[in-house]
């Protein structure tokens, strides 16, 4: 067999092959010998017909093309051994001749990464502290979700209060909004959690008063047809409850943590505790992503097509499962979005080039940095996994992940990702 590689755009390799009559024969024997299986003829038993026989019924042009499929099946594979490559796709095949057989066939190649001198990319690195205010912020949430509601009569809304109204509205003139209406809807007052200037309407209202009251709804509302309108908006008061707030004493501490803690300076610990590690987290997100986006401004990488359209079409099934997740038909979110799927990957496909090249970029400081993860930290996240699945699941989880699985193999890398970009943040934050 001759070999001969040519480099094409994209990280894409054309192989061209011509076979010697040695191999050549290799392979009609073994076409000979899958058509005798294939095939019944008068005379002999199954599979131990005659090569002469097999030519009278099939003819001696189908013998060739079962002979040039499985040479070039074994060729190919030979030859991307022989040459050491790392093949991402199916090849595309040409044969050029018969005699002698020769063909070519282009398939991509995992594609060389450049990457500049990564160890002079700085990342800045704040300080991470919990404020005062923040804390209070929390505890002020938890009081009035743990606040007791009392129903008062007796006077008029104010602000703090919770309330229940029919509410619907109007044009200035008189006529109908649809979206404007509803019935005993709750609303505590001051929380700004309703249309600007509506919760003021309410204020100094009696339980069973009713009233009309003008709002102006902002420019950039979601609603269109109401978006920078002045509404009327009918209003009758059905509820008024005063909302007590608990005492943040021990005996809350006890309630709140289901008898885990005693004291309240304990959940004030844990709030505190609590803020800084997500501030943490935040900022470890932050950072990995400031490296990333580093990292893309100073590497190069030919992707190849199929790369792309591989993650596109990962995408597009995710895409479509949270979706479905929500409720929404795949064909009623295209009409609903005026798009075609066709659009869609168009669209998905810049954020699938990105993912790919970082995948490629991460996947290179990984052996540039002689990162490994050993088989027992590979188990432990496992083990850490299966305690989040009811116990008949965790037997699905060992077999998914068992030596030598593509999931196990797939899981060391991404741990050694994780610890890649840990070890650089450490290096390049200041």
């Amino acid at each position: 067999m001759q070999i001969s590689t040519k480099k094409l755009p994209k990280s894409v390799i054309e192989i061209t092959i011509e076979a010697d009559e040695k191999e050549l024969q290799s392979a009609r024997k073994q076409a000979i010998a899958q058509l005798a299986k294939e095939i019944k003829i008068d005379g002999f038993r199954d599979g131990k017909a005659s090569e002469e026989a097999i030519i009278q019924k099939v003819g001696e042009e189908v013998v060739e093309r079962e002979t040039s499929d499985i040479a070039i099946r074994l060729l190919y594979t030979e030859a991307v051994t022989k040459e050491h490559l790392k093949v991402v796709s199916r090849p595309e095949v040409e044969v050029i001749s018969q005699k002698p057989f020769k063909f070519k066939a282009k398939v991509a190649i995992l594609p060389e990464v450049e990457i500049g001198d990564y160890k002079k990319i700085k990342l800045k690195k704040e300080k991470v502290k919990v404020e005062k205010k923040e804390i209070e912020n929390v505890i002020a949430e938890i009081k009035k979700n743990n606040a007791e509601a009392k129903e008062v009569k007796d006077r008029k809304a104010k602000n703090g209060d919770r309330v229940e109204v029919d509410f619907d509205g109007f044009t200035p003139d008189g006529v109908p909004l649809d979206g404007t209406k509803s019935k005993n809807h709750p609303i505590v007052l001051g929380e700004g959690n309703f249309i600007p200037g509506f919760e003021e309407g309410i204020i100094d209202m009696g339980v069973g008063e009713e009233k009309e009251h003008p709002v102006k709804f902002p420019d950039n509302y979601q609603a269109k047809h109401l978006a920078g309108k002045d509404v009327k908006f009918k209003i009758k008061l059905h509820k008024i409850e005063e909302l007590n707030p608990p005492e943040l004493n021990d005996e809350f501490a006890k309630k709140i943590s289901g008898g885990q803690k005693t004291k309240w300076k304990e959940i004030e610990s844990d709030i505190e505790t609590h803020l800084k590690s997500k501030k943490d987290n935040d900022q470890k997100q932050k950072l990995e992503n400031d490296l990333v986006n580093e990292l893309l401004k100073i590497s190069k990488v030919e992707i190849p097509d199929s790369l792309i359209d591989e993650e596109v079409e990962f995408m597009l099934k995710d895409l479509k499962k949270r979706l479905a997740g929500g409720g929404l038909e795949w064909d009623k979110y295209l009409e609903q979005t005026k798009k075609t799927e066709e659009n869609i990957r168009k669209e998905l496909g810049i954020e699938g080039e990105k993912r790919v090249k970082i995948r490629l970029i991460l996947d290179k400081l990984v052996e540039l940095e002689k990162i490994t993860i050993s088989d027992s930290e590979v188990s432990a996240e496992i083990e850490k996994t299966k305690k989040l699945y009811p116990e008949a699941e965790q037997k699905k989880i060992d077999e998914a992940y068992a030596a030598g699985t593509s999931n196990r193999l797939r899981l060391q890398q991404q741990l050694k990702i994780i610890k890649l970009l840990g070890q650089l943040i450490e290096q390049l934050a200041k």
